[in-house]
């Protein structure tokens, strides 16, 4: 819970990351799932996995949320900059996989 909404700012309510993802995170705690235009709540690093919410892409340029919670994050987050002209994360992203940097190994992949 964002501090802002009544949370502490003691370590376990807090995660980890970049500055894109908290500037774009703010204090949202819901998302609307686009597949079903319901509010859910958004993904919880703390409480949650990964694994169980997204998927990387066949080419490890772009995150896919498989349940409502992944799918809401991914559109809260902008997670593949799609709202932007120039999608520069996925130009970023296709770098570090041909580097072989990316996607982490333990991530789940489209087949």
């Amino acid at each position: 819970m964002p501090q802002s909404l009544g949370g502490v700012d003691e370590l376990d309510n807090l995660a980890l990351a970049c500055h894109r993802c908290n500037e774009r995170h703010y204090n949202f705690i819901v998302g609307i799932d686009p597949k079903t235009q319901e509010q859910v709540p958004l993904f919880n690093s703390r409480q949650q996995q990964w694994s169980d919410h997204f998927i990387w892409t066949k080419d490890g340029t772009k995150i896919l949320g498989t349940t409502p919670i992944g799918r809401a994050t991914c559109v809260r987050l902008d997670f593949n900059d799609e709202r932007r002209d120039e999608p520069s994360i996925q130009t970023a992203r296709r770098f570090w996989v041909e580097a072989g940097w990316h996607p982490p190994q333990s991530d789940p992949r489209q087949k």
